[in-house]
């Protein structure tokens, strides 16, 4: 399988199949992704088998502010500062269920990651931050580093530096 990173809005691409087997996420991909974009709320991005010119994975970024309150004593005494740190939120990523468990979620965080890099360098941000859907994706985000911000640990980060 031969697969490219592309744009939401390339042409010819199909995102109507996707499934990774959480309705939100593919409501999201399927339905408010591209509207979600012409807003300036949030960019996505598609990895997409060449073939076929098929969604098979995606992630959603957009600036974000992280209130004082998440962060752990130690990180309010580095960041200390009198408002919300910026950060930038990876608020969506998913792999189609036909082609989990061969590393593209690794591939799309990575994307991701480098994506909010570039934007941070340009424009500011201390932290990325994910929020899990649940304690698997927790696990898979504490895999690539990231550290849970909230008592019930589904809300992560790591520094922008680190990642």
């Amino acid at each position: 399988m031969e697969i490219a990173f592309a744009k939401l809005a390339t042409q010819g691409v199909t995102v109507d199949c996707f499934d990774c087997g959480e309705n939100a996420l593919n409501h999201f991909l399927v339905h408010e992704a591209a509207d979600f974009g012409a807003k300036g709320l949030s960019a996505t991005k598609l990895l997409v088998e060449r073939e076929t010119m098929r969604a098979v994975g995606f992630y959603s970024i957009s600036p974000f502010c992280l209130a004082r309150h998440f962060l752990a004593d130690e990180q309010l005494s580095y960041y200390d500062v009198p408002f919300p740190i910026p950060a930038w939120l990876i608020g969506r990523l998913a792999v189609d269920s036909r082609y989990q468990g061969i590393g593209l979620g690794a591939l799309l965080l990575h994307d991701a990651i480098v994506n909010i890099r570039s934007r941070a360098y340009d424009g500011a941000g201390a932290l990325v931050i994910v929020d899990a859907k649940n304690r698997v994706v927790r696990g898979f985000y504490r895999k690539y580093g990231f550290r849970s911000l909230n008592q019930a640990g589904l809300k992560l980060a790591r520094p922008i530096a680190e990642a």
